[in-house]
């Protein structure tokens, strides 16, 4: 289920996303999406509570003609049922770079090739307070 939403809006080189939510008290998993469609998503941050065989970690991952990429993962996770958090999304550099709220930065390569980013949205085990883009 999509908890927020931004359509026709342009993610470009040099722009920054920022989300504002609180997880649920028993979430397994919230996921925020950058980019094109379903199909084509440009970077993806997973945010796993416990989802299957993953338990407090972040995995980022792309999706190019509704293939997925290679996932990353990073064990370092500040998250906490109830507790708000913030994550901004830096473009730069045919990069991602996502900054949690502790101060933790992880890096992700765009693989979408120019295709247009001009879609967000979050789903799972969140409520959203606020979206922006910068």
């Amino acid at each position: 289920m999509i908890s927020a939403e931004v359509k026709n809006m342009s993610f470009t080189p040099g722009k920054e996303l920022w989300v504002k939510g609180v997880p649920h008290s028993n979430p397994q998993r919230f996921t925020i999406y950058v980019g094109q469609d379903d199909d084509h998503v440009a970077v993806v941050c997973d945010v796993r509570f416990n989802f299957g065989s993953s338990h407090n970690v972040i995995v980022l991952n792309s999706r190019t003609g509704g293939v997925w990429s290679e996932e990353v993962r990073d064990a370092h996770f500040s998250f906490q049922p109830g507790q708000e958090f913030e994550v901004t999304i830096t473009f730069s550099n045919n990069r991602f770079y996502i900054n949690l709220h502790d101060g933790h930065m992880l890096e992700f390569p765009d693989r979408l090739d120019g295709q247009s980013r001009n879609k967000i949205w979050v789903e799972g085990d969140a409520t959203i307070h606020g979206i922006s883009l910068r």
